[in-house]
């Protein structure tokens, strides 16, 4: 009977102390593949603590992207999964992350035992957001982990001239289209892009977001830019006002680009329109229609019309998915019938006119794809093709200070940019000449992986460099 009662004690003292290291495990009781993996990816080296424990060996690292789409237990199987292991590891995977299926494209990575043969831990991207890991605590036991990629944000210092047409040279110097689209929206009031003169210089300074592993790379936002043209000089700061929003304003502090949109998405025709009396086609009856009907492809991106404060991101009665944003003026904006709603969307974060809010859908009351936009103005809902969102606001005068600071930084980083131009057009025949070596500047550009785009080889044309060092943002 002693025994007995030693036994039990013993047994439930370890119970306890076993919990307790599992419930106290952090990120980093992740399996070593894991922890090997992320901090291969960050250039860290991996030190053992206990210098009396022999650390595992490597675990033998199985990386591909998805040809098909498949159940999860499908990839497992094939991974050489035993039936038991195949549902542990699925169960898992699908309650942490709600997907039970691995998508044709995305990236797969697993890890297993080099010497047993056994799965010690996965890794896959759920999208270029999000990523899902699943580690091996032994004993049976597996955490799972659904955590945001991590970003890292690289200036890009270019500068270019203009041969025959903006746009043209900004894309054979390899600027992404949203930063190209940014510029001539930033100047269409002060000068039409497309209609730059032959000789004009461009100096640009743009955010790159690279994932630190460098399988993702997003386009971010103008920084700054200097326009040449002739004895005109457009600039462009990017600046956040008290709300947090990034604008671009000029070198007195005036704001740039447009401050609303005419539409909220690209449509092909108006099915409705606003009236207070409309016969209904699923409910066959006639009601008020407070909004239009903008009949768009399912799936297109639904920007803010105008700056503002999100009031609702969420389900919305008949209107299924559905965006409210309040703007100056006691004015609001609504989207309705989203398929989704833009993650991270949430009342009271700030949005920015083209921000990207949703996409097209068909939820709620709805016959088909399309978008239903509404405004109220002063609670009472009003036509939104009779109404302007927006206001030119400059930089407020408690701001002015740190704006100028800002703007003396840019002004400088933008100075030490060579200045192409005028003087390397030869007109007629409108061909780029070097008139010394001088005036021959060589390119150093440090990408990091799987970047799309390369600058052009006559490097008389175009300088760029892109930063190496992490950034955390812009200045």
């Amino acid at each position: 009977m002693p025994r007995a009662i030693t036994a039990l004690i013993v047994a439930v003292l370890a119970t306890v102390a076993s919990l307790h290291l599992f419930f106290q495990a952090g990120p980093q009781t992740f399996s070593p593949p894991l922890d090997q993996m992320e901090a291969g990816r960050d250039g860290a080296d991996i030190t053992d603590d206990a210098e009396s424990v022999d650390p595992a060996p490597p675990a033998i690292t199985i990386s591909t992207t998805l040809e098909r789409t498949a159940p999860v237990e499908s990839y497992l199987r094939e991974a050489g999964l035993e039936r038991d292991e195949i549902r542990q590891w699925a169960s898992h995977f699908k309650n942490g992350s709600q997907n039970r299926l691995f998508q044709k494209g995305h990236p797969l990575t697993l890890y297993k035992d080099p010497e047993t043969g056994e799965m010690r831990g996965l890794k896959y991207d759920l999208d270029d957001r999000t990523t899902v890991t699943e580690a091996s605590l032994g004993a049976g036991v597996i955490k799972v982990a659904v955590m945001p990629i991590q970003y890292v944000i690289r200036p890009v210092n270019l500068t270019f001239a203009v041969k025959d047409s903006f746009r043209r040279a900004a894309a054979e110097n390899g600027i992404p289209t949203p930063i190209i689209e940014t510029l001539e929206d930033a100047f269409a009031d002060r000068h039409d892009l497309s209609r730059l003169a032959p000789g004009s210089g461009v100096k640009l300074i743009y955010q790159q977001k690279v994932s630190r592993d460098g399988t993702y790379t997003q386009v971010g936002d103008v920084e700054a830019a200097q326009i040449r043209f002739g004895s005109r000089t457009l600039m462009a700061i990017s600046f956040r006002d008290e709300h947090g929003r990034a604008h671009l304003y000029d070198e007195r502090g005036r704001v740039l680009g447009p401050q609303s949109l005419r539409f909220p998405v690209n449509f092909k025709y108006i099915s409705s329109g606003f009236t207070f009396h409309r016969y209904h086609p699923l409910l066959h009856t006639f009601r008020p229609h407070v909004g239009v009907d903008l009949v768009a492809q399912y799936g297109e991106p639904v920007k803010a019309v105008a700056d503002g404060k999100v009031e609702t991101a969420g389900w919305l009665g008949e209107l299924g998915n559905c965006v409210r944003i309040e703007h100056a003026r006691d004015m609001v904006s609504i989207y309705g019938h989203l398929s989704k709603i833009t993650p991270g969307l949430k009342p009271n974060s700030y949005v920015h006119v083209g921000q990207v809010i949703g996409y097209v859908g068909s939820t709620g009351l709805s016959t088909g794809p399309h978008l239903h936009f509404a405004m109220e103005k002063k609670g009472s809902y009003v036509n939104p093709l009779n109404e302007k969102l927006g206001e030119n606001h400059p930089v407020s005068p408690r701001m002015q200070a740190l704006f100028d600071n800002i703007k003396g930084r840019y002004q400088l980083m933008l100075a030490k940019l060579p200045d192409l131009g005028s003087r390397y057009i030869v007109s007629g025949d409108r061909k780029p000449a070097i008139s010394n070596l001088g005036d021959l500047y060589h390119v150093t550009l440090k990408r990091p992986k799987n970047l799309s785009g390369s600058p052009r080889a006559d490097s008389h044309r175009s300088v760029r460099n892109v930063s190496s060092g992490d950034s955390d943002g812009a200045l």
